[in-house]
């Protein structure tokens, strides 16, 4: 892999010094197991929402997460920032008033999360491509992606944040809180790339936002790529998310274990998608002792959409509850791109009642030999 630095950036050569987080004391994560939902913006911001947060509530659900701004770059709500005005972002805005959206799913006793797209951002590369990562020749990457490392970039996601929390929401959560995966990005030119390895960026600009938040009383959580749980060095270098530093700056660690992400011989499973119970389990029980170390609550996510799956039903979205519970986590929260969960939450209440059980034909022989298996954080 080639990584160059891009002249022309400003430059801040060393990592940005705050408190040091794994002596502070944490908020206590709310105690009840989570059981989430993931909704859209349009869906937010429409009379859909209400419905659904009630369906939520019926099925035993407790948390929702909303988007404040997706992978596309649009802000849901309407942004006073200048980059925000200056590029339109929030120009299609759904959630005209957030602080009342939150106050309601708040009255129907929901834990309420502020979901930020942050290093992939197609509307913003697009209309300002000096924030995007560049190819050798000195050219932007067209990808969608902005460069995790530029300053101007930090800053943006940065004054989102301190914008969100004054809705009255219980957490933030960083999505694409990473360096692209792309096999086109291995060559590619970042800023600070002399200075600054991959992860020290994520990290570094994890520690800003933790900055951001102080005082707030609102939570930090990070999506982790799901492969980040196995601890590969391969991995690390491409992604950036180096778990023993990026935990001790967050409350919650939600890996993203779908089953339809991975591919190829994993594990020694052929077709990973066909084993929903162990990805989930082992991806969680590898992840635990080290979140448990930070105070960090797991709490992973579930695919509850059929990309890749043969037969997608009920059965198969309990099955990853199952396995995340048996595992330890803290809770779980279902992902349908398009907020539909006509199959999720009849899992959820299945899995609530206690009569969802791993399908024996879906769990390999590596869950009963823990010599194949070796925690490698």
């Amino acid at each position: 892999m080639v990584v160059l630095i891009l002249s022309g950036l400003s430059c801040r050569p060393v990592l940005a010094q705050s408190a040091d987080y794994s002596s502070t004391p944490r908020r206590i994560v709310d105690p009840r197991p989570a059981r989430g939902i993931y909704a859209t913006a349009m869906v937010a911001g429409s009379s859909q929402m209400m419905a659904l947060a009630d369906s939520l509530v019926a099925a035993g659900g407790n948390t929702i997460v909303f988007d404040i701004k997706d992978r596309d770059g649009a802000l849901s709500y309407i942004s006073a920032g200048s980059l925000a005005r200056q590029t339109q972002v929030t120009s299609l805005a759904p959630i005209h008033q957030p602080t009342a959206l939150v106050e309601q799913l708040h009255r129907r006793g929901l834990y309420v999360v502020a979901r930020l797209s942050c290093f992939y951002d197609e509307h913003l590369a697009a209309i300002r491509p000096q924030l995007a990562p560049r190819l050798l020749d000195g050219t932007p990457w067209t990808s969608g992606w902005l460069d995790p490392a530029n300053d101007q970039v930090q800053e943006y996601l940065l004054d989102v944040v301190e914008e969100i929390v004054g809705f009255g929401i219980d957490e933030v959560q960083l999505d694409y809180i990473r360096f692209p995966t792309e096999t086109s990005a291995d060559s590619l030119l970042f800023a600070h790339a002399d200075s600054l390895a991959k992860h020290q960026v994520i990290t570094d600009f994890v520690r800003r936002v933790r900055d951001r938040l102080a005082g707030s009383g609102v939570l930090l959580a990070a999506d982790v790529f799901g492969v980040a749980a196995w601890g590969r060095a391969a991995d690390l270098d491409r992604i950036g998310q180096y778990l023993p530093e990026l935990l001790p700056l967050i409350d919650v660690a939600s890996p993203m274990l779908y089953p339809s992400h991975f591919y190829g011989n994993f594990l020694g499973m052929t077709n990973p998608v066909e084993y929903p119970y162990f990805l989930v389990y082992e991806g969680v029980r590898r992840l635990i002792p080290l979140a448990r170390s930070h105070g960090v609550a797991v709490r992973p996510w579930i695919q509850s959409f059929p990309y890749r799956i043969p037969g997608f039903d009920e059965a198969y979205v309990a099955e990853q509850m199952q396995g995340a519970a048996d595992a330890g986590a803290d809770g779980c929260m279902l992902w349908h791109p398009e907020s539909r969960y006509d199959v999720g939450l009849p899992a959820m209440r299945q899995v609530i009642d206690g009569v969802a059980e791993p399908q024996p034909d879906r769990i390999p022989q590596l869950l009963s030999d823990r010599t194949e298996i070796v925690n490698d954080l």
